[in-house]
């Protein structure tokens, strides 16, 4: 698999402006043509497309890297807090307080907030009120009013990836 920053490298600027003023060109020329014949035009007469390819290269690559470096740190972590654990068994048997040459290991007695089941129901001063969004959403989109709320257009791009 190509190498995310390697592929993108390969593009200089200059040659990605060229292209896209190549495509613009070609876009004002063609302005009578259906998108499909302009697109077609862009294909065979510019490099637009194929750098186009390169940068969907880099994107995969990054993301698949991506992928496996979340899932090393999520590997990494759990192992950390085990060792944590080790330690935190070890100091109960040892000492309240150890000093190493790397560290100097202490256990500390801290307070822990922990939910209780209980019948009885919280009082409202320990509640907190935030505007439903998911509501409010649903209300504007069906053509309601929601004072201080409005629906913004939010371009973005979707790349569905094919198998090679």
């Amino acid at each position: 698999m190509l190498c995310g920053a390697t592929a993108v490298a390969d593009i200089s600027p200059y040659k990605l402006t060229a292209a896209m003023a190549a495509v613009s060109r070609l876009k004002a020329e063609l302005a009578e043509q259906d998108s499909d014949m302009i697109l077609a035009s862009i294909e065979s007469e510019t490099s637009a497309l194929e750098l186009m390819d390169l940068i969907i290269e880099a994107v995969v690559a990054d993301e698949e890297l991506v992928e496996r470096g979340t899932a090393r740190l999520k590997r990494i972590t759990a192992r950390a807090n085990r060792h944590r654990l080790i330690l935190k068994a070890m100091m109960q048997e040892i000492a309240e307080r150890v000093e190493r040459p790397l560290a100097t290991l202490s256990v500390s007695h801290r307070t822990e907030l922990a939910e209780v089941p209980t019948n009885e129901e919280l009082p409202s001063t320990f509640l907190r009120s935030a505007p439903d969004k998911t509501l409010i959403t649903k209300t504007l989109r069906s053509g309601g009013n929601v004072p201080g709320y409005e629906l913004r257009e939010k371009p973005d791009l979707t790349m569905t990836l094919r198998s090679v």
